[in-house]
């Protein structure tokens, strides 16, 4: 059963929807850069149905600025992504549930920020997260724009002070990672950032020829049933 509300969370006015399987497990979902809780191609909706069948609540949410969420895409913060995610998941610590945390691209990245700040966090899995190790060419407008889309320049500037090619050796719960050769988004130095810091209880693997997320059906089912996989014996062995 999916349950819609509007929360109050990192004083945002944040959508969310709650996917009860009845359960004190659950799984957060942070999404991509312009995109929103229902994640690439729907994928985060296919794996929260598949959570729900394995008995493992999850919340899928829009970040500020993004989705059904209050606020201007403009005025988006990787920050502030961090922010909203620890507040969440520290919400449902507090309540007693066992959280994961699962992100795709630099919801990625934002759930290796936060899983490192957090060490409750029994589960992370990141899709195709980016370092951004590389040195921020600031724009000559203080805005970056994309498909139709402005941010705030300090978004992009903020993700590369994150430092989240180190913040991975933080992060100390088990944790899937997700990369594809042929990213169009991350590329490999970005993807070796995180490689060569990965802990011992991190798995790192590598699609070849995967896209950063324009995933065929077949694609994307396999990796949808591997971090399901992944999640549910990660909540079994603890």
């Amino acid at each position: 059963m999916i349950n819609a509300e509007v929360r109050n969370y990192n004083k945002h006015q944040i959508a969310v929807f709650l996917h009860d399987a009845n359960s004190k497990k659950i799984v957060i979902f942070c999404h991509g850069y312009r995109s929103t809780s229902v994640g690439p191609n729907r994928f985060f909706y296919k794996v929260a149905k598949k959570l729900e069948e394995a008995g493992i609540s999850s919340l899928r949410f829009d970040q500020y600025g993004s989705g059904n969420s209050e606020g201007d895409f403009y005025n988006s913060s990787f920050a502030d992504w961090v922010t909203t995610a620890t507040a969440i998941a520290g919400d449902y610590i507090a309540k007693g549930y066992d959280v994961a945390l699962f992100g795709q691209s630099m919801g990625g990245s934002t759930v290796i920020v936060a899983g490192s700040m957090i060490p409750e966090i029994k589960a992370v899995v990141a899709w195709v997260p980016d370092a951004s190790i590389d040195e921020f060419s600031y724009p000559n407008a203080d805005y970056v724009e994309e498909s139709g889309q402005r941010v705030q320049a300090r978004y992009w500037v903020e993700a590369h002070e994150a430092n989240i090619s180190q913040k991975i050796t933080q992060l100390k719960s088990p944790a899937y990672i997700v990369q594809c050769t042929s990213d169009e988004y991350v590329d490999k130095k970005n993807r070796d950032a995180l490689t060569a810091n990965a802990q011992h209880n991190h798995i790192v693997e590598l699609f070849d020829n995967y896209s950063h997320s324009s995933w065929s059906y077949d694609q994307a089912e396999e990796i949808i049933n591997k971090s399901v996989r992944f999640i549910v014996n990660t909540f079994e062995q603890q």
